[in-house]
């Protein structure tokens, strides 16, 4: 063989060798992304730094009156908005602190110091800085608070949301963005008995003990359920907006669980899951953490990408799969039937899909900006506000899927069964114990 073939062939196999070394692998349904250079917009997002009042928990029996929280927040909401880019994109971030204490940002899809943190910001103050899209999936952003002092606040608080990076090649789906966070409320005494009417603020004791008051979807317990229980049925959320897709669609769902503590174990009762955010490992040939799988952990502080195909018209139930936390607000009810449309997504859950000029979805609840223009994000004030959405009430307090289920029951053995017997009773049988329990806890701090 001639030398220069011979060197051919080794400059062919050091660029094989090297170019998959440096390219990291995304999948999206069937197809593989690298995270390589791409060429992409430049996009802006302002997210503005408040304190307020929110509602955390609806009026039913585990909650009497509805609970109220002096929360931390960005642009006026648990959780902030959904921020949606391109991978590929330049991504300009505006912080504008409003509130009273230091707030700042560290974006989890920031790769390097200067790109991932915005440094403390003081009331009255903004900072604008910028960060690429690299790596595509969907990541965690947070309050830092004055340069870690008091994170464990802020975030306790609500000052936290997900940013998408589409990758550059993206099978087409409907998706929705699922928040999970806690709350340590010093005001509540455990379930039937709740916060009496007080406003709560946050309890560093049951924090550092590991013992939240409430588990949030989208920033209030309960905020999906209508009711569970078949014989006994306890309504938990009166207003209740429920997800809605085709049997047989697609569903792309990115899950954030904000934490401060615990890891959320989630699960699709009557459905299967895949995680589509992995990368290629020597144990994972496949790029994907997991396919047609039951269920998936999710650490605080952490997102992943849950993909998903609901088989049949019914209902279906999104759930961390740990029951107290169950209990504590945890699950989202998922109904397919046949007239969803692309549009019906429950108010503040829809996601700027790849190719968007807009970083937010155009919802009620978030604001939206583009690659070209100012921001119209929400000024946050410190009034009481609702995060409650009413929605569809009929569909929501029925759960009628074309005659599959009633009052979150029918097919929905999957949540009544699963949960009825250990939970209803009208729950309060199995429960004394433990709001005796928790209320002894709290009364310390």
């Amino acid at each position: 063989m001639k030398r220069s073939t011979i060197l051919a062939s080794l400059l062919v196999a050091i660029f094989l060798l090297t170019s998959s070394i440096a390219l990291i692998p995304y999948f999206s349904g069937n197809n593989v992304v690298y995270a390589q250079e791409t060429k992409g917009k430049v996009k802006t997002v302002t997210l503005v730094a408040s304190e307020k009042q929110i509602q955390v928990a609806p009026d039913n029996a585990l909650h009497p009156g509805g609970i109220m929280y002096n929360a931390m927040v960005f642009n006026g909401t648990i959780p902030s908005p959904v921020i949606s880019i391109d991978q590929g994109d330049t991504l300009n971030i505006t912080l504008k602190n409003e509130g009273k204490t230091i707030h700042s940002l560290d974006f989890h899809a920031g790769f390097g110091a200067d790109k991932a943190n915005s440094g403390s910001v003081k009331p009255g103050e903004s900072k604008t800085w910028s960060l690429k899209g690299e790596f595509p999936g969907v990541f965690f952003y947070h309050c830092s608070a004055d340069s870690l002092n008091g994170i464990w606040e802020h975030i306790a608080n609500g000052m936290f949301g997900g940013i998408v990076v589409h990758p550059s090649t993206e099978e087409k789906a409907k998706e929705f963005y699922m928040v999970f966070g806690e709350i340590y409320n010093n005001a509540d005494k455990g379930p039937f008995v709740g916060t009496n009417g007080t406003v709560g603020s946050f309890d560093i004791g049951k924090l550092v003990s590991d013992n939240p008051d409430l588990v949030l979807t989208n920033g209030m317990a309960h905020k999906y359920v209508p009711a569970v229980g078949q014989v006994n049925k306890l309504e938990l959320n009166k207003n209740a907006e429920l997800f809605k897709v085709k049997p047989g669609e697609l569903t792309r769902w990115y899950i954030v669980n904000g934490g401060p503590n615990d890891g959320v174990s989630f699960h699709f009762i009557g459905g299967m899951l895949s995680v589509r955010d992995g990368t290629n490992t020597a144990n994972n040939a496949l790029g994907t953490q997991d396919r047609n799988d039951e269920t998936w952990w999710i650490p605080p502080g952490s997102a992943s990408v849950i993909e998903s195909t609901f088989p049949e018209a019914g209902l279906y139930v999104g759930v961390d799969h740990s029951m107290k936390d169950v209990i504590k607000g945890a699950a989202f009810a998922v109904v397919a039937m046949d007239n969803s449309t692309a549009t019906d997504h429950p108010t503040g859950t829809c996601v700027a899909p790849k190719g968007s000029e807009s970083v937010t979805c155009s919802s009620p609840s978030s604001s939206s900006e583009s690659s070209s223009s100012k921001s119209s994000s929400e000024s946050s004030s410190s009034k009481s506000e609702s995060n409650t959405n009413t929605g569809d009430k009929e569909v929501a307090q029925n759960a009628t899927m074309d005659n599959t289920s009633s009052n979150m029951t029918g097919n929905g053995t999957m949540m009544s069964g699963n949960m009825s017997g250990n939970m209803s009773g009208n729950m309060s049988g199995n429960m004394t114990g433990m709001s005796g329990n928790m209320s002894g806890n709290s009364t310390g701090n």
